[in-house]
């Protein structure tokens, strides 16, 4: 039986806890409904983690306060309580999911949590290598194992343009404080009404799921869909570390993780860390053209939705030239492309057309594929084909 990472409310006293996925909350499919929490003024219960063996997971409750009376006889009001959550956290090297320490174990490859956030690229292990600290490979790997882990970014590890950017602190600290309000000048509306166009796209189906955040940056988005409370938990998915930390602050300062579900993660884009069909819905806002391998990436998120679950997001359309069909669009986009050197997105961000966007999910095997534009600001969506016999 796989087994899922599991995260419980911060407001609460309880710590983290491993459940079976028969006591987990509801499946799509299954016809069973997600259990819910109760509170109670008379009693409070701490889950502590229990034994596991290879068939299940059990916890057991420590009651820390009996008859409403705490030890200094004052009366706690009501607490309301959350089901913890479990988010489907795999491998990335085995695509298998993990063991409750955090263990794959047809690979023996073991992650940590640090600092609140799941490290699940590949090469993270910690027993990937031998010896209990990884050995550097260059003067540059010697150097940023010897900054805090909070400046690190200030040497990317990615050679790629797009994703090197947004390693540094300095960006991942200017985001919101600047840069991405430069993107109306695009057409871009704005966070709300994008979050507004990714949720009627996300749909019912993704309501009370799981969702994931691609590329989440300084979790501009994954805050907002936190403060719907319409999903059971988000994932905050980035590769930049420093981004990570920038939108896990942000959620402290707007205290946020301590009434919703929320998971941290950095991965890379083109090597999900999920088993297949296990998400409800991928949101990827202004993304798409830091991507270096995009084709790749589009087809490890069909991979990771359920059927029937959408992916979503937005990003910047070539310069429209008036009265060119789709196929003249495409020559002259190609032309652009060869001479500003970004043919493939080799030495910068790539722009797209809604053509190659579509082509781009049929590639991948998405359908129902729906669009909208304004400037150079275009909203898309996809879904996963679901099988019929």
């Amino acid at each position: 039986m796989s087994r899922s990472v599991s995260r419980a409310s911060a407001r609460s006293t309880t710590p983290r806890a491993w459940r079976s996925s028969d006591a987990r909350a509801h499946r799509r499919g299954d016809g069973s409904k997600r259990p819910t929490s109760s509170s109670s003024s008379s009693t409070r219960a701490r889950f502590v983690r229990a034994s596991r063996d290879d068939d299940d997971v059990s916890m057991r409750a420590s009651v820390d306060v009996v008859d409403g009376v705490l030890p200094s006889d004052e009366v706690e009001p009501p607490i309301e309580r959350r089901a913890a959550t479990s988010f489907p956290l795999a491998c990335p090297v085995t695509l298998k999911a993990l063991r409750a320490d955090g263990t794959e174990p047809s690979s023996g490859l073991r992650y940590e949590e640090v600092d609140g956030m799941w490290d699940l690229t590949v090469g993270a292990a910690t027993n990937a290598r031998e010896g209990s600290r990884k050995q550097a490979s260059s003067l540059v790997d010697l150097a940023r194992e010897v900054l805090p882990r909070e400046l690190r970014g200030l040497l990317p590890t990615s050679a790629y343009f797009g994703t090197a950017t947004f390693e540094t602190p300095q960006v991942a600290f200017a985001y919101e404080r600047g840069w991405r309000d430069s993107f109306a000048r695009a057409g871009f509306p704005g966070p709300d009404e994008e979050t507004r166009l990714a949720m009627d796209a996300l749909g019912e189906f993704a309501r009370d799921g799981i969702i994931v955040d691609a590329s989440c940056g300084s979790g501009l988005f994954s805050r907002r869909f936190l403060k719907t409370k319409a999903y059971k938990g988000v994932v905050a998915l980035d590769y930049s570390d420093a981004m990570l930390r920038q939108a896990k602050q942000y959620m402290e300062d707007e205290k946020l993780l301590g009434n919703a579900d929320v998971c941290f993660v950095r991965a890379d884009i083109a090597r999900l860390p999920f088993p297949e069909s296990s998400l409800d819905g991928v949101h990827a806002g202004a993304a798409i053209h830091c991507w270096p391998d995009s084709t790749t990436a589009v087809a490890e998120i069909a991979r990771v939705l359920k059927p029937g679950a959408t992916f979503c997001g937005t990003t910047f359309m070539n310069p429209q030239v008036p009265f060119f069909d789709e196929d003249q669009q495409e020559v002259f986009d190609g032309v652009v492309r060869q001479f500003s050197g970004t043919e493939n997105a080799a030495r910068g961000f790539r722009w797209w057309s809604k053509k190659e966007l579509r082509d781009l999910f049929t590639e991948c095997g998405l359908v129902d594929f729906k669009c909208e534009t304004r400037q150079q600001f275009i909203f898309y969506s996809a879904k996963k084909r679901v099988e019929t016999e």
